[in-house]
């Protein structure tokens, strides 16, 4: 070695202290990368069967399965995509509707509809007016004539459920997956906004509609469920068709939710949720049964109905805001993520489940929610929960829950039996949410309680429950396909996308089906009676 390299690297004699000193530097940095490398495991094993997952996404090209959806709300298929993904089920969608852009299938495609299918059409699509049998029949031809429905294997309704009767002439599996009462589109009197199209044979429709789900329900390649217990609970009380749980996903995947969860609140306020709380109403503008003129609206600010009065005293401690304060931008957030920003939130229920509940348990937002107790005070007191009941439908069924009260029913107490179905209350799927009993209560929880850990329990929990719930799903869907194949549909999407030559018309299709009565028509005159009659009551009617 040259002396200038002598004089940068010199050469000295070690000793035994120099060993020893040496031994334990070697000796704490291999303890280190075992930390290092026990931490990582910890987020893999976390996200293992993820891992597992994303592997199967990427070696498979061709979709095994394709849903086919065209709900008048983006959310219920929307918040199902990513997790159907991991399932190699793809999502074709024609959704008319303008959330459907904030959704996107696998391929990165909105949501949103074109060309002539099922339409909002001023909210007579609800319902498939102007005439449901005509309507029924020009879908029959669209879609037999239509490529991309023609890929599909199941067909995914959920808002309204109702709307599926669409598709009972076509072959191909059918997944009710309802979010709201079943009377909706049908039987649905007390929706202000559907009041000017509802005609006198809505129970006729009702009932026509459960016969039609009930032969829906006797094929096993189909299956009949919903998002949330109460919906479970209620459609199982009035038609006697026992029906599937799976909630809703709306969160990111697993290696989502444990690396880029990031609870680090910047704000002390408290968000007033959801987007509408339905507090704009004085009790005495509530009806005993119905649902409140739109016109008679009295707190233009929610935050000051009177269900807040004693906050008032606790500002200091505890600081609630609206949401157009949080985000002044008329309340629009950008992300759901946003709310992480906030101490935490507090959800007021305004109805039994909405999709908001589940996108905001998925960000890992620490929630507080009234007891059940304070929110059937509240009722008693001031007429809330009023946009919980749709309609007042009559029951076709006598025994499962018979012990329940009629859920349509807007007194305290019929409010307060139902509300155990709730998903805010539902402790073992949705836990670590914050109960109070009243004001003071929530601002001593707030104050005593570490917010972080509350997040990152929602945060391992959620972890989890994508993988129950992905097994929900994939339990399903085989279960679909394994039938389908047993009644000789369709079982694989990977055919051409060819559409059907219409070989029968739709009545015929429905007996070979379903073996269901034929469809009667209606009459350019009637029809053209139809729009003469919204036309007198004005598209929004009375309200």
């Amino acid at each position: 070695m040259s002396a200038r390299r002598r004089a940068r690297f010199p050469v000295t004699s070690w000793t035994s202290g120099d060993a020893a000193r040496w031994s334990f530097y070697a000796c704490a940095f291999c303890a280190l990368l075992v930390l290092r490398s026990s931490a990582r495991r910890g987020v893999e094993t976390a996200s293992s069967k993820y891992t597992h997952t994303r592997d199967f996404e990427h070696k498979s090209r061709t979709p095994e399965t394709v849903v086919w959806s065209t709900d008048l709300h983006a959310g219920p298929i929307g918040c199902q995509v990513s997790m159907f993904a991991t399932l190699n089920i793809d999502v074709e969608a024609e959704v008319d509707v303008p959330n459907c852009k904030y959704f996107q299938n696998g391929r990165g495609e909105n949501l949103c509809a074109s060309g002539r299918g099922l339409r909002n059409d001023q909210n007579r699509g609800f319902s498939l007016d102007p005439h449901p049998n005509n309507t029924r029949r020009r879908l029959y031809t669209h879609f037999s004539a239509n490529g991309d429905f023609s890929r599909a294997d199941v067909v995914f309704c959920s808002h309204p459920a109702a709307n599926c009767e669409i598709y009972l002439p076509f072959d191909k599996s059918i997944l009710i997956y309802n979010t709201q009462r079943l009377e909706f589109g049908r039987d649905d009197e007390f929706i202000w906004w559907r009041e000017p199209i509802i005609g006198a044979d809505r129970r006729e429709r009702w009932e026509h509609w459960v016969h039609n789900l009930k032969a829906i329900s006797r094929s096993k390649a189909n299956v009949v469920a919903a998002n949330n217990m109460y919906d479970v609970t209620h459609m199982e009380y009035f038609t006697g068709i026992e029906t599937k749980y799976i909630p809703s996903w709306c969160g990111g995947l697993p290696r989502e939710i444990v690396e880029k969860s990031s609870y680090r609140p910047q704000h002390r306020e408290i968000v007033l949720t959801p987007y509408r709380v339905n507090l704009e109403y004085a009790k005495e503008t509530i009806p005993e049964r119905g649902w409140p003129d739109q016109r008679r609206k009295m707190y233009k600010n929610p935050l000051t109905h009177p269900i807040f009065d004693d906050l008032m005293q606790l500002k200091s401690r505890f600081e609630l805001i609206s949401m157009k304060q949080a985000f002044p931008k008329h309340g629009k957030f950008k992300s759901i993520h946003d709310f992480q920003n906030f101490r935490a939130v507090v959800l007021i229920p305004y109805v039994p489940s909405t999709m908001f509940f589940f996108q905001l348990y998925r960000a890992c937002v620490p929630i507080l929610v009234p007891s059940r107790k304070l929110l059937a005070r509240w009722v008693a007191e001031h007429g809330i929960l009023w946009e919980t009941s749709y309609g007042d439908p009559v029951r076709v069924n006598e025994t499962m829950h018979s012990h329940l009260s009629n859920p349509s029913n807007f007194d305290a107490v019929s409010r307060e039996r139902w509300m155990e179905f709730y998903d805010v209350y539902q402790t073992e799927v949705f836990p670590h949410i914050l109960y109070f009993d009243n004001w003071e209560r929530a601002a001593q929880i707030v104050e005593s309680t570490n917010l972080e850990t509350v997040s990152e329990n929602m945060r391992l929990h959620n972890v989890n429950e994508f993988h129950r719930i992905r097994n929900l799903w994939r339990g399903t869907f085989e279960q679909m396909a394994t039938n389908r194949k047993a009644r000789g549909g369709s079982v694989s999407a990977t055919r051409e996308s060819q559409p059907r030559v219409l070989s029968v018309d739709i009545n015929t299709a429905l007996m070979r089906q379903y073996e269901l009565e034929p469809l009667s028509f209606a009459t350019e005159s009637e029809v053209l009676g139809f729009f003469s009659r919204i036309t007198r009551g004005g598209i929004f009617g009375r309200r």
